[in-house]
């Protein structure tokens, strides 16, 4: 195996390493319980947590030492991600934002996320399998919760929701979602925990469907599906099979419900984003721009995003925006591919699948504060920057 891409983290200190890896387990836990603020944005108590526990260490450890955020900067599609943010950043010049400093804000806690992975992770292989496992085990508490309160006190279009910056079904589900590809290709050799990884996935599953979140579901469904395909062996086809007639059996069993809602004004949405387009093709509007979307033939209905993160960014950003997204999200697709025979590979491939399909329909905001779009959208990026380097297929893992 060619050596891990680059030994610049190994230098941190084990006990920095360790806060910031509890930042990181608590930067999830914090979304599933620590209340929110207005439109499901980070409440105070989460920001301080989160703050103390992983955005200042995460800044002391790059400040400390430059040749160690030197080394962030050159790994794979950060020389893109970096340019990007400066595009962002320069555009909140023309952005009608009542709170500019704000974005500045986000774009930086972004990126200290992103160096706490590389440095509180890396590219130890038990340390990913432990962030990954304990996620997903929060999140299967919150999924428990949720339906427990669900059965006491349904809510009122019988949709399940989470807590704090999850009490939306749409940004729940999701979240089940990327909890459920956490663990789907880690091996356990002890049948308890095999038991207790199957437990989880079935809560987080059943919850993911509860929330009745059609983009969701299809994410996780193609997800899954491409999962099975790739592995060619013949419990992977027995488990493709079952797959299948279980998804087509939730389907059909949900249909009445998933229809009602129709077609949720995506295409108007998506037609009103284009005239904002048109009006600002190259500079876009600014990060962090306020507009309203009219739709449902002007009936005073408005949405405040389009529900699309491509076309959000289009608004935003303008095409260099787009241009450059798309870009790091290929190649980290192209990464995730080539490192597929690999357990932490296979977990980036599948968010890589998941949010391919979500962020047509839902959670537009790419920079954001902490929100559930951060759990498949940039912890796949996160764990990419500790891929090894090409060279030879890698062995399967046992």
């Amino acid at each position: 195996m060619s050596p891990p891409f680059p030994a610049a983290s190994k230098t941190l200190a084990l006990p920095w390493r360790n806060l910031l890896f509890v930042g990181l387990v608590v930067l999830v836990a914090g979304m599933c319980f620590l209340p929110a603020g207005p439109s499901f944005n980070p409440g105070k108590p989460f920001q301080a947590v989160v703050a103390l526990l992983l955005y200042l260490p995460a800044l002391i450890a790059a400040l400390a030492c430059p040749a160690r955020l030197r080394a962030f900067a050159c790994r794979p599609l950060m020389p893109l991600l970096l340019l990007l943010f400066a595009w962002a950043a320069l555009s909140v010049a023309w952005s009608n934002s009542h709170r500019p400093h704000d974005e500045f804000l986000r774009l930086l806690t972004v990126l200290l996320f992103l160096f706490a992975c590389t440095q509180g992770v890396g590219d130890d292989l038990a340390r990913q399998r432990r962030l990954l496992v304990a996620g997903a085990g929060v999140l299967t508490l919150a999924a428990i919760a949720a339906m427990a309160q669900f059965a006491i006190r349904p809510t009122a279009d019988n949709r399940l929701i989470g807590f704090g910056v999850m009490a939306n079904a749409n940004l729940f589900g999701a979240a089940m979602g990327a909890g459920i590809l956490w663990l789907w290709p880690w091996r356990f050799q002890n049948a308890n925990q095999r038991t207790l990884k199957w437990l989880a996935m079935t809560a987080m599953a059943v919850a993911l469907v509860l929330t009745f979140s059609r983009s969701a579901m299809l994410a996780v469904a193609v997800s899954l599906f491409v999962m099975l395909v790739i592995r060619q062996r013949e419990r992977a086809v027995q488990r493709l099979l079952w797959l299948c007639v279980v998804a087509v059996g939730l389907t059909m069993a949900a249909y009445p419900e998933l229809s009602q809602r129709g077609l949720s004004l995506r295409p108007q949405l998506f037609a009103r984003a284009m005239e904002l387009v048109h009006a600002h093709p190259w500079l876009g509007m600014g990060l962090g721009a306020e507009f309203a979307l009219p739709v449902v033939g002007g009936n005073g209905y408005y949405q405040v995003h389009t529900h699309n993160l491509f076309t959000q960014l289009a608004v935003e950003l303008g095409i260099p925006g787009v241009v450059l997204w798309s870009a790091i999200w290929l190649g980290l697709g192209v990464r995730a591919w080539r490192h597929r025979d690999l357990a932490v590979g296979r977990v980036v491939l599948g968010l890589w699948l998941f949010a391919t399909v979500l962020v047509q329909f839902d959670l537009p905001h790419l920079i954001d504060s902490p929100r559930p779009g951060w759990l498949f959208l940039w912890l796949p990026l996160a764990l990419s920057l500790s891929l090894p380097r090409p060279g030879p297929r890698f062995p399967a893992p046992a």
